[in-house]
């Protein structure tokens, strides 16, 4: 009779996990949240906002703690601000900006967004499109999808 094995997973936790632990430590990481958002966008300089969700349903959430610090370092201290948007917060926080893929990682200058490269990208991707936003003085155009109404769905 052959065995049964079954996997568990463990629960990631950021509270207590290395990888956040690091990100909110040696990575000098502050935390985002609806609260303290105006503070954030009230900061001189150039920012970073990293934008994800809960790593037990997105497994590519620990890729980008591990990226985001990374990536703070390539800026070489150009950065006034490293914010991790609340996991719990994220996608509304985000939504303000039009950014629907996650993770993202937004560039904020003040109160001014430049741009974000959202969802995972090779780190050449990273360096090179944010490298290109932090250049940007004032917000990208936005532009928003209409779809018409189909006729034959109003009770023709």
């Amino acid at each position: 009779m052959p065995a049964s094995y079954t996997t568990l997973e463990a629960k990631i936790d950021p509270k207590t996990n290395p990888l956040f632990q690091r990100l909110f430590g040696e990575a000098g990481f502050s935390l985002l949240n609806e609260a303290n958002l105006e503070e954030f966008l009230g900061i001189p300089g150039l920012k970073m906002a990293v934008f994800a969700e809960d790593p037990n349903a997105k497994r590519v959430t620990m890729d980008i703690v591990v990226i985001a610090p990374e990536l703070k370092k390539a800026f070489a201290g150009a950065l006034s601000e490293t914010r991790f948007a609340d996991l719990s917060e994220a996608r509304a926080l985000a939504a303000r900006w039009g950014l629907r893929r996650f993770p993202a990682v937004a560039l904020f200058r003040e109160n001014v967004f430049l741009g974000a490269v959202e969802a995972l990208q090779p780190w050449e991707t990273y360096c090179r499109q944010l490298g290109e936003i932090a250049q940007r003085t004032e917000a990208p155009a936005r532009t928003i999808a209409i779809t018409p109404v189909s006729t034959s769905s109003c009770g023709d």
